[in-house]
Order: structure tokens, then sequence, then C-alpha cells
């Protein structure tokens, strides 16, 4: 009889267990800005542009043509709520896109094409706060978008990683003008250093390459010489987005790789180039924040 008694505490404690679990992950869940930011990318209203547009925005954001208020300012209205759900994401500690890189080549990117449109936007919503005269209202776009654009390519592909970078050199680009043309207050200065700072030392690009390369072994499960080249590869890459320096060996091992493997190899030299223009805006604008 004892043994009987004993079964509805164990299962209840079993229960108790379960429950404390199912409380952990759903408070992962809400706390992984990735979530919000899917909101935040279905309520992006009016995106698409023509060509013409597309050029006229890009001088905007390579701060080669000045910012148009009576050209955006009706579109960044239309995506205010995209744009503060993206920013309150920023909060979150956490941010996870949930990519399966078991599948190969076929992992999702589309989050990043959404990303590039709705990081854009910010960049312009920024731009109309200045031009308004909301400095604080600027500056909180701004540290949140750099924010967001670090999380784009928070584990994700070369791919993901060089839209993050993208996003990141405009948003930093953005800072160096608002820090150039307006007068900034001491407490707005120290918000925007906090969120270059954050940034840290820019984006994993070693890992990112790592997972592009890491996806290609399915191709050649089959074939020995090609997989053992592969291997020696993705560690020459690793190596070589850690140290310059070490680019003439990898450049080697992809030379005696077999052709249809080396053909799919990325360049690592133009991927070292992003990587470096990345690390010079960061110190420039460092510099400018001192």
């Amino acid at each position: 009889m004892k043994i009987f008694n004993t079964i509805p505490w164990m299962i209840l404690i079993a229960l108790l267990s379960a429950g404390s679990a199912l409380a952990q992950r759903n408070a992962s869940l809400t706390e992984n800005a990735a979530l919000r930011y899917w909101s935040a990318f279905s309520a992006v209203q009016d995106s698409g542009i023509t060509d013409q547009q597309a050029k006229e925005l890009n001088a905007i954001l390579d701060g080669t043509a000045p910012y148009d208020d009576t050209k955006y300012k009706d579109l960044l209205e239309k995506n205010t709520l995209a744009l503060e759900i993206m920013a309150r994401a920023t909060s979150l500690p956490n941010c996870d896109w949930g990519l399966d890189y078991g599948l190969g080549h076929d992992v999702p990117v589309d989050y990043a094409r959404k990303a590039l449109v709705l990081g854009r936007l910010n960049v312009l919503y920024a731009f109309h706060l200045l031009k308004t005269g909301n400095k604080d209202g600027a500056v909180r776009a701004l540290a949140a978008g750099l924010r967001f654009s670090h999380d784009v390519g928070n584990g994700g592909s070369l791919f993901a990683t060089l839209i993050a970078k993208d996003l990141l050199k405009s948003h930093l680009r953005a800072v160096a003008d608002a820090l150039r043309l307006e007068q900034l207050s001491a407490s707005q200065r120290s918000q925007l250093q906090t969120a270059v700072t954050r940034v840290g030392e820019g984006l994993d690009w070693p890992t990112a390459a790592k997972r592009d390369l890491e996806a290609l072994r399915g191709d050649y499960t089959g074939n020995s010489q090609t997989s053992a080249a592969l291997t020696r590869i993705i560690s020459s890459y690793v190596a070589t987005l850690n140290d310059e320096s070490k680019l003439p060996a990898l450049n080697q091992a992809v030379e005696r790789a077999p052709q249809q493997l080396a053909n799919v190899i990325p360049n690592a030299k133009r991927v070292l180039e992003q990587k470096q223009d990345l690390n010079n805006t960061l110190l420039q604008t460092r510099a400018l924040l001192q």
C-alpha cells in the first residue's frame, strides 16, 4: 500500500518539474528579439521602390546625397509602428533566428532581406527625426538600429553577415552625420557612444564563413578526395578571416582543390575587404565620439 501512496506525489513532482521547464522555455522565447523582429517585418508597408528610387536611397545611405524629408516623410509615417516594434525588441538580451543548418543550401535567408528593408527605413527615420528637431528620438532610433543591425548577423551565413555589415555601416554614417551637423547634448552623445561600443569588434565573419562552407559537405559525401579538400579549405578559411596574413595559404588550398569545389568557394579577399571596411568605419565613428 505504501508504494501506491507515493505514486501521486511522484506524479505531482514530475508535473511541477515539467511546468518549471515549460515556463523557462516560454520565458526564453519571450526574450528572443528575433520573434519581435518578425513582427516588425510583418508591419512594414509600401516598401517596394523603383530602380530610380533605389539609386536615390543608396546615395543617401552612402552619404553622397542629402536626405529630402518631403520624399520619405509619408513612407516613414506608415512604417512608424514597424520601426517602434523593432526598437523595443532591441532591448531584449538574446536574438536567435532559429536557423537549421542541417538543411544545407536550403537554409532560409528571407529574414535577412526583410531586415535590410527595415534597417534602411530606420536610417531614414533617424534623418526624419533630426529634420523635425527630435534629437532624442533620432538618437534612440540610431542606437536601436545599431543593435538590430548587429543582431541580423547573429548566427547567420555570409549573406546575412554582409547585410548586417551594410546596415551597420549605414547607421554608423548616420551617427557621424548627427555628430557633425547637430548640437547633441552630453547625454545624447553618451547614448550613441554606448550603442557603438556594444557593436564590439564588428561581426563574426569566421563563424559565418564556416557555416556556409560546412553546408557544402552534403554535395561531396561520396567523394573522399573532395571532402578532404573541403576540410582543409574550411580550416584555412577560418584562420584567414582571423589573420589576413594566412590568405596565400588559403588561396593555395583552393587552387589545389578539385575544380568543382574551387568554383563555389567564396572569394576570401573580398570578405576580408568587407570586414576591414566595417572595422575602419567603427574606428572613425568611435574617434568622433571621444
